[in-house]
């Protein structure tokens, strides 16, 4: 017994060559597999961003817009830019931002996503009596991935009846008690 242990020299070039192979054929389909699920968790999350900026960007107008008395739509830049006793929200080097009266303009979407522009949109804000309406398509610059969010609120102390559409709220109000 001690002899055949001492013959037996270890593996053929045969048995060899076959071990590596179904061990790079192992391995090939473990690469796919994970890269495949790498992929998808990266499309996944910058997905994810986009939508929680851009639905982070549409509570802070909804904040803004929900007690407003007063709501005008522009369709193009104020003339002669913004008045400062005003508060503003409006569309900007692909960005949306906040202009609250006697402060500066406020950015609500990150760096790393940016507001398109429009295509096959009619505008970005729309106010038909009560109901304002947010149409905002993002996309996120590593990979161009776009999500489009079409928010539609109702206002709850505006006066009067109005429809307009544009890039450019101006609103005010009036604060008073909490009873509304």
């Amino acid at each position: 017994m001690y002899k055949k242990l001492l013959e037996n020299q270890g593996l053929t070039l045969v048995e060899l060559i076959i071990t590596v192979s179904i061990l790079g054929i192992i391995i090939s389909f473990m690469y796919t597999f994970f890269y495949f699920n790498y992929d998808t968790l990266l499309r996944t999350g910058t997905r994810y961003e986009i939508q929680s900026n851009l639905n982070q960007a549409m509570k802070a107008v909804e904040d803004e817009l929900r007690y407003a008395d007063e709501i005008y739509i522009y369709d193009k830049k104020v003339e002669g830019g913004f008045d400062n006793s005003k508060n503003y929200i409006y569309i900007k080097d692909n960005n949306i931002l906040i202009k609250k009266a006697n402060s500066k303009s406020k950015k609500l979407i990150t760096d790393n996503i940016i507001i398109n522009d429009l295509v096959n949109l009619e505008s970005y804000f729309s106010l038909t009596n009560n109901l304002i309406t947010i149409n905002i398509k993002g996309r996120h610059l590593s990979n161009n991935e776009e999500i489009n969010i079409k928010y539609t609120m109702e206002l709850l102390n505006i006066k009067g009846n109005y429809d307009a559409k544009g890039s450019i709220i101006e609103y005010s109000y009036t604060k008073g008690d909490d009873t509304y």
